[in-house]
């Protein structure tokens, strides 16, 4: 095999590889911006709702954030 026929098989090698990563990140991007839409939507459609028990874990860790702090202060 000659040296020109080997770079023209190793840049053409080359190009399929960069084209075949570059329609996987565009395929990526796309399926993440249609996921985005698909969970915008779904949040309108089942808005989350804040229970006691999540309430209560909120006070939970305002008490363990103010003990921690205080602990640091000694």
């Amino acid at each position: 095999m000659s040296e020109g026929n080997l770079f023209l098989q190793s840049l053409n090698i080359t190009a399929i590889g960069m084209l075949i990563v570059l329609s996987f990140l565009i395929l990526l991007i796309g399926m993440m911006k249609v996921l985005g839409i698909l969970v915008a939507w779904m949040d309108k459609k089942f808005p989350a709702t804040v229970t006691a028990a999540a309430q209560a874990d909120g006070t939970l860790l305002a008490v363990a954030i103010a003990a921690a702090k205080r602990f640091q202060g000694k």
